[in-house]
């Protein structure tokens, strides 16, 4: 009997390159082979770089009969908090309210998106998620025609807490998860979502969340002082995160993920992404 199914193959698809793990999981997870190849930035559609480089990478990875999971940059997604679903009667009423959560920032350019809409505790908000429709079939049908099969795609945010939230058991709190040239916050207060927010990552990232936090208290109604967990996995490792010095006013706790075998956080940051996408 073939083997093939306990491999996996994960590709981190970001603007400027797709970084790509091949893994085996039998007791543990395995990092077998991995790669990452650069592409120029499409200003208009800024996935599309890296969907013209897939099929090539697809053939390197061996990715027939494979399972692919996808995870997605954050400067590829987009997210909102959608107030009250339990308001929906329905499935299409859901849709709706996600819908016009993104169109009251996003206008018009929400009717080419595909959202998906997480799970919400009884009456409290939920969070959506939003990617290009045409990202999502055109990085179906390159893995289909590499004879493999794509069974989750995954915003590098959902990827990133899932991986870590049982670590936050509080009732309030703050998840930052910054990537190069993107950092992405996302709030909770009361055990609901209240707050998300995204923006451009400059050298002195750390140095900018103070006036992050302070914009997103006054448009969420957070509390100052709550649990604040930064994960930065391909910034960050464990030596120059013992250094910073966290912020005031905030109970700062930064997230190391568990890396697999094959990879060390010491050499291997570019894949961080791709490996918090590993099953």
């Amino acid at each position: 009997m073939s083997l093939l199914w306990r491999d996996r193959l994960v590709l981190a698809i970001y603007p400027d390159r797709v970084a790509w793990l091949r893994a085996v999981r039998r007791w543990s997870t395995r990092v077998t082979d991995k790669g990452v190849v650069s592409c120029a930035v499409d200003s208009g559609e800024p996935w599309r770089g890296a969907l013209s480089i897939l099929p090539e990478i697809l053939r390197t990875a061996k990715a027939g009969g494979l399972r692919v999971t996808a995870l997605l940059s954050n400067r590829l997604s987009r997210y909102a908090v959608v107030p009250n679903p339990d308001s929906a009667r329905s499935r299409e009423e859901l849709d709706l309210l996600a819908r016009h959560s993104f169109e009251r920032t996003h206008g018009d350019a929400v009717a080419g998106w595909s959202i998906r809409l997480s799970d919400a505790a009884p009456g409290r908000a939920a969070l959506a998620g939003a990617l290009d429709r045409q990202l999502v079939v055109s990085l179906g049908e390159a893995v289909a025609a590499a004879s493999a099969r794509l069974t989750s795609i995954q915003p590098y945010l959902m990827a990133a807490f899932n991986r870590h939230h049982r670590m936050f058991a509080e009732r309030d709190g703050v998840f930052i998860l910054a990537e190069p040239e993107r950092v992405t916050v996302l709030a909770w207060q009361d055990a609901g979502w209240c707050g998300v927010q995204q923006v451009y990552a400059t050298n002195d990232w750390m140095g900018e969340l103070g006036g992050i936090l302070d914009r997103l208290a006054v448009t969420s109604g957070l509390k100052e002082g709550c649990p604040l967990r930064v994960c930065a996995p391909e910034l960050l490792d464990s030596e120059n995160a013992g250094a910073w010095p966290g912020l005031n006013g905030w109970k700062t706790e930064i997230v190391l993920p568990v890396w697999p075998r094959g990879l060390a956080s010491s050499h291997d940051r570019s894949f961080a992404g791709a490996m918090l996408a590993l099953p």
